[in-house]
């Protein structure tokens, strides 16, 4: 599947379609990430990324539909075929290998009333490049849609948050704060990924109980996740190391602050101790 194939995709949206995506409901079917190129599991967390930070848009209603059909039906045509739609609109994604390490990825927005999309491209060194810019991507093609007003007021993320109503869905988005961590992505349900400065990725589960917040590590440990340490301690202690836990309270809207139980240096090499982190959300 070339990308010569989404000239139809390159339609901007008339005046017409703009006003009336701005005066309608906004429903949105989210139908996912079509690519031919990335492993099942990158598409999985590309998905879930994409559906938490679409769903964070307020005066967005996002409906689920993976399981539609539309992105079989897309990969064995190579065009969209609308009747898949329920919503006035919809969002849907193509990711291709370029070349090398890069990776084409094509965002769309379509009107389903008119089959017009609103499609925005862009070139990226690596897949988790993807992932790191995503929401700067989605508030792009989003801004770019809604009437100014609108836009200034569903793309913040100052909106005050209640400490003491606080879960999990609350917590979704992505936070930054660490040294060696570049993103740190919560979604809805209690998952989540980190991504690491050294490219290396690793998924969380999240808990909440009250005010506190109880982050895990989910599956085997590896080297990179601790490099804090030289690379041959990381190899060896990575091999029997328990998963790293953050244990964090909500200072205010969007600050998270505790303590990291992990790998630390040692005159033996490496135990386990607890450092102070604070998280920002972006």
């Amino acid at each position: 599947m070339k990308l010569a194939h989404h000239a139809f995709a390159s339609v901007l949206f008339t005046a017409v379609t703009l006003a009336t995506f701005a005066q309608s409901a906004k429903n949105v079917d989210f139908f996912g990430v079509i690519s031919s190129d990335a492993d099942d599991n990158m598409i999985q967390m590309t998905e879930n990324l994409y559906f938490t930070q679409l769903g964070e848009v307020a005066g967005i209603s996002v409906i689920d539909k993976r399981k539609s059909g539309f992105a079989a039906s897309y990969k064995s045509a190579g065009v969209p075929d609308f009747s898949f739609a329920s919503s006035p609109f919809a969002f849907y994604a193509v990711i291709q290998r370029a070349s090398g390490d890069k990776w084409d990825c094509v965002l769309h927005v379509a009107d389903i009333r008119t089959h017009n999309i609103h499609a925005t491209t862009k070139t990226y060194d690596s897949y988790y490049k993807i992932l790191i810019e995503s929401k700067s991507s989605l508030q792009a093609i989003f801004s770019n849609l809604f009437k100014p007003q609108d836009a200034a007021s569903e793309l913040s993320n100052t909106a005050p948050r209640t400490p003491a109503a606080m879960s999990t869905e609350q917590l979704a988005g992505t936070w930054s704060g660490e040294d060696f961590i570049d993103k740190i992505v919560i979604l809805r349900g209690g998952r989540g990924f980190i991504i690491y400065k050294n490219g290396a990725t690793m998924n969380i589960t999240v808990a909440v109980n009250g005010n506190s917040v109880t982050v895990t590590q989910a599956g085997k440990s590896n080297a990179s996740f601790f490099p804090n340490l030289p690379r041959q301690i990381a190899l060896e202690a990575a091999t029997t190391a328990q998963p790293i836990i953050w244990n964090l309270s909500m200072q205010n809207s969007s600050t998270l602050s505790g303590t990291k139980t992990t790998l630390v240096q040692s005159d033996d090499g490496a135990a386990r101790g607890s450092v102070p982190v604070t998280w920002n959300k972006m």
